[in-house]
């Protein structure tokens, strides 16, 4: 068996375990989960899904910024559809449509190979370091006995508060850096690079205030909650034998969200919010294919410039 079609079995056996779990957890606690059911808020679940859109528009100009990087510009209607199309293949067990689909419509738009990698790593890059970063940074600044259960040295509030301001500055340095090497020593515009900075870290924001909003009103924990989030995120998109995440988000959440909560209403919240996740992605996908249809043609040679 060759080692795509091994990863394609695992990713049916996990979406099976994962199906199975959850079943049998509904199951178990019918009674505790209808409890958690009604402390949710009508309201705050509309908050979420308009959060979750916010965070998924800023997450399309985030393809488009990648692509100025490579000389290249998209408008920003076209970037949102693109992203938002081949979002969904993420869910497709398989695990790189939406990296595939993605890679597909650049090339079909006239953008090299080459290109079409480097604005791709540029914006995968961008989005699981900030995730990384944000969610390091929060959870240390919030809750250092999170941190001090696996690095004793952080248990001093000093030395976690001073890791909490190093690591966005290493961020920042080590992207400016890699920028600079990766696309041939040419000039950083400082511009753009404020810019997806400002983005990147307004999507995991607006992604964990989103995912907060699922609790019931608590007076506080959102930092928790916010780098909880942002962290889960980033084991679920690495995780390449969980199409989307899925289980491994809602897993990492329980346990970094366990100090703070019951492991189960965790659990139930981060369903809940999946599933708004998902919707919000099929909307704004549906959305932006009806308004602005799919953006598949041939771009004239000007629009790449040399």
């Amino acid at each position: 068996m060759t080692r795509r079609k091994l990863i394609d079995v695992l990713k049916w056996v996990w979406i099976v375990i994962v199906l199975l779990g959850a079943g049998w957890y509904f199951y178990r606690h019918y009674q505790e989960i209808s409890q958690y059911l009604g402390t949710i808020s009508i309201t705050r679940l509309i908050l979420c899904f308009l959060l979750l859109l916010a965070g998924k528009l800023a997450l399309s100009d985030i393809s488009r910024l990648s692509l100025k990087k490579v000389n290249y510009s998209m408008p920003y209607y076209e970037a949102l559809t693109i992203t938002t199309i081949t979002q969904l293949g993420k869910y497709l067990p398989g695990g790189i449509w939406h990296f595939a689909g993605k890679f597909g419509i650049y090339k079909v738009k006239g953008i090299s190979t080459k290109k079409t990698a480097q604005a791709m790593v540029m914006e995968n890059l961008w989005l699981l370091s900030s995730a990384g970063v944000v969610g390091a940074a929060a959870l240390l600044a919030s809750s250092k006995e999170i941190a001090c259960q696996y690095l004793k040295f952080l248990c001093a509030p000093a030395a976690a508060n001073a890791v909490a301001f190093v690591i966005p500055v290493l961020w920042i340095t080590g992207l400016l850096v890699f920028e600079y090497l990766f696309f041939g020593k040419q000039k950083v515009n400082l511009g753009d690079f404020i810019l997806a900075l400002v983005e990147l870290v307004f999507i995991w924001l607006v992604f964990g205030l989103s995912f907060w909003l699922i609790f019931p009103p608590n007076g506080g924990y959102f930092p928790q909650v916010m780098g909880a989030f942002s962290l889960s995120w980033l084991a679920g998109y690495v995780a390449v034998f969980a199409p989307g995440g899925i289980g491994i988000r809602e897993l990492l959440l329980a346990v970094l969200l366990g100090a703070f909560f019951k492991s189960g209403e965790v659990a139930i919240y981060a369903a809940i919010h999946r599933l708004l996740w998902v919707l919000a992605e099929v909307f704004l996908g549906g959305l932006s294919a009806l308004l602005f249809g799919v953006p598949v043609s041939v771009d004239e040679p000007s629009s790449v410039k040399k």
